[in-house]
């Protein structure tokens, strides 16, 4: 059965009405003002008809018969080369605004945009007319992105639990320059720079969240303590920059004042979601089918206008929406955005409203791969799908045309089956549930010796000598085994 590739990553701009969304080695980049493509790494074709447009060797600027600022115009502006794109999943990404003076001193703003995939490939991309401004080879594969202050600096964080700077235009003879910054002795998750460019929080899968001074990362500012699972995700609230969310595989997100790790509140999500009501008004409860004691948060994103806070959980479909306490200073729920299947990620646009990406595969095809619930007052409203905002993408979502004849060659020079990758569908669709992996499932040995003795014990009675022996035996192991992960 074939797939068809969700976005996996969907990355808004402060800003700007812009918002990239990734399926697989490839991105879209979004006007969400209109829901019209402004770029993509990949040639279209209409899941409706057999219109496309194909990638040229060069970046294409549409002419003038096309009218990209039309919601229904169905060419992107800017058409990247297959050959600048990545030839492996993009796994994180991060934005950058560039603002420098010209010679009348007026300022101009230039958007930057990192990505980085399995390869461990780091590409660096000018959004203001969408082309490579350079590539280069990390040490190991990123988990998180972010840029400093005046956007010299690239700041990684790999899956080894070292984060890195890079300069931004490397040395032609150095470019692999970089300078580790900190490490941690777990693997790290997640990643921020705070505003003020004095610290870098980092999160590890050993339910640590490190505050450390930016650049000299070695002095520790702070440790916010108190997580028993996995930590997958911290996000910095835009209208409190001292204020730190963070959330992963405990059953509650928590509010930090993270400079002197000060823990100031804990919002148990399992008990939100544990009961929901569905579409059809009947009342469900949310089970995790592989571990029904614990939940997974993936996704956090935040809304400077609203003050709200969304949040996605793993193989849950619906959106947790949750709203600022101006007077107390602290987090509450508000709704849960009820979806038919389960969302992947989601982002707030600048004017408040939620962008969410679906699970889709091809026995839901009639399902759209990217909702958009439009903020009204304090509520949300999902938009139809014949809606301006999304009928572009979800018709042309991410499906594909024809590679570009060096694209073919690289996938002939790498066996890869060029007629698996027509229109973007695959036959084994990759997992894209990987955040509940971090969890650590330890099992006490004393436990497990028992359960072996107890076996043991119902072979029969005619087997005592054997079972006293192998008992035996198991003790001795026992003292030298170590607990280990």
């Amino acid at each position: 059965m074939a797939y068809r590739l969700p976005f996996t990553k969907l990355l808004h701009h402060p800003t700007k009405n812009l918002l990239i969304l990734v399926f697989g080695s490839h991105f879209h980049a979004l006007d969400t003002s209109t829901g019209a493509l402004i770029s993509t790494t990949r040639s279209l074709v209409s899941s409706s008809n057999n219109d496309s447009i194909d990638n040229n060797n060069t970046t294409v600027v549409n002419n003038t018969e096309t009218d990209n600022s039309s919601s229904n115009s169905i060419h992107p502006k800017y058409i990247i080369p297959s050959t600048d794109a990545h030839l492996a999943t993009i796994r994180t990404l991060a934005f950058y605004d560039r603002v420098y003076f010209n010679t009348s001193s007026s300022s101009i703003s230039s958007t930057l945009l990192a990505t980085s995939d399995e390869n461990k490939i780091l590409k660096i991309w000018n959004c203001d007319e969408w082309k490579l401004r350079n590539t280069r080879p990390v040490q190991k594969r990123v988990v998180s992105i972010a840029f400093n202050k005046d956007g010299s600096q690239i700041v990684i964080a790999d899956k080894f639990g070292d984060v890195y700077s890079h300069p931004l235009d490397p040395p032609e003879d150095k470019q692999n320059a970089s300078t580790l910054l900190l490490g941690h002795v777990s693997m790290v998750t997640d990643m921020v720079i705070t505003p003020n460019n004095k610290y870098v929080i980092t999160c590890d899968r050993d339910e640590h969240i490190r505050v450390s001074r930016f650049p000299k990362g070695y002095n520790i500012e702070s440790y916010c303590l108190g997580h028993k699972q996995f930590v997958s995700k911290i996000h910095i609230l835009p209208w409190a920059n001292d204020l730190l969310i963070s959330a992963g595989g405990d059953d509650f997100i928590a509010l930090w004042d993270y400079v002197p790790g000060k823990l100031l509140q804990t919002l148990n999500i399992k008990e939100i979601i544990e009961t929901k009501e569905t579409y059809n008004d009947e009342e469900e409860t949310y089970v995790d089918s592989e571990d029904s004691n614990s939940i997974v948060i993936t996704s956090i994103t935040s809304s400077p206008i609203s003050k709200h806070i969304a949040l996605t959980i793993e193989k849950f479909p619906g959106i947790v929406i949750l709203d600022w306490n101006e007077t107390e200073k602290q987090i509450q729920y508000l709704q849960t955005l009820n979806l038919s299947i389960d969302p992947l990620d989601l982002a707030y646009d600048i004017d408040g409203n939620l962008w969410v990406s679906n699970y889709v595969k091809e026995e839901q095809s009639n399902e759209s791969l990217i909702t958009v619930f439009k903020k009204n007052d304090n509520e949300y409203e999902k938009v139809p799908e014949d809606h301006s905002l999304v009928k572009q993408i979800n018709e042309y979502g991410s499906t594909t045309g024809k590679f570009s004849p060096q694209m073919i060659l690289y996938l002939i020079a790498f066996n890869f089956n060029t007629l698996s990758f027509t229109k973007n569908k695959v036959e084994i669709i990759p997992d894209l549930y990987i955040t509940s992996q971090l969890r650590k499932n330890l099992v006490d040995w004393r436990e497990q010796d028992d359960d072996d003795d107890d076996a043991q014990s119902l072979e029969g009675e005619g087997n005592n000598n054997t079972s006293k022996q192998k008992k035996s035996q198991g003790s001795k192991r026992n003292k030298k085994r170590v607990k280990i992960e």
